[in-house]
């Protein structure tokens, strides 16, 4: 378990990293400006909130305490 938790931490660090120092400085930024950078802010943040959530879901289907 402790496993999958490390994995998607790292997941979310790389998608993070990526995101901010490619996606956004070179492609979003250029063509939409501040309101695309924003956007992907959000889309980031909202995307990182639902994998950490779904390690909660899972600790509750399996019964899991700690």
């Amino acid at each position: 378990m402790k496993k999958k938790i490390i994995f998607r931490i790292i997941g979310i660090g790389i998608f993070h990293m990526v995101l901010y120092l490619y996606i956004v400085p070179f492609l979003i930024y250029p063509k939409f400006g501040d309101s695309g950078f924003n956007f992907a802010v959000l889309v980031a943040i909202i995307i990182s909130i639902a994998v950490l959530g779904t390690m909660f879901f899972e600790r509750r289907i399996k019964g899991d305490k700690k």
